[in-house]
């Protein structure tokens, strides 16, 4: 009986520590999608920018370039514009973030900020598009900052809470 409540705790400590090791990774993997995300952004923009690409063409260029967590996302955006179903752009981009990015590290808030940015970027002149690319590169910048000042402290946090979590139900069990 001793050896079935030791072993049992032991499991516990084991599966907790385990989920606060995933969440500090989850962390982790936030600011790598993050940094990702904004350097497809930095391309869009070079496209729109100094090839004068529109953007269909543009997002279209970059989903061939690219092969990374954002691929089927990219595909999936440029293979609706190029149907030209009379979708507005925006409902195209938004329908691609809620279907396609479930696999990333995003948050809700990040997965929100990424559909208000396509609700403004599919209807406006090339230089409201390029305040439009600057405004979210800005945005995504300071985001991946705070994150990263704070990851290291957080990660210990979420470990030890892990540890913790599974002693103080171990010893609630015995």
């Amino acid at each position: 009986m001793l050896i079935t409540k030791i072993i049992g705790c032991l499991l516990v400590i084991i599966s907790t520590t385990g989920m606060g090791m995933f969440f500090s990774n989850e962390l982790r993997c936030r600011i790598e999608d993050l940094k990702e995300l904004k350097k497809l952004i930095l391309l869009l923009r070079g496209d729109i920018r100094y090839a004068n690409t529109p953007l269909p063409e543009a997002i279209s260029g970059i989903a061939r370039r690219h092969n990374g967590g954002y691929e089927t996302f990219l595909s999936k955006v440029s293979s609706k514009l190029n149907e030209l179903s009379g979708i507005t752009f925006s409902q195209i981009w938004k329908e691609a973030v809620e279907q396609e990015l479930t696999k990333t590290s995003l948050t809700k808030k990040d997965k929100l900020h990424l559909v208000q940015f396509g609700e403004s970027l599919g209807y406006l002149d090339k230089d409201m598009q390029m305040n439009t690319l600057d405004l979210y590169i800005n945005q995504l910048e300071d985001e991946t900052l705070e994150l990263s000042k704070t990851v290291k402290e957080k990660a210990y946090l979420l470990n030890s809470l892990g540890i913790m979590a599974g002693i103080f139900i171990s010893i609630i069990m015995l």
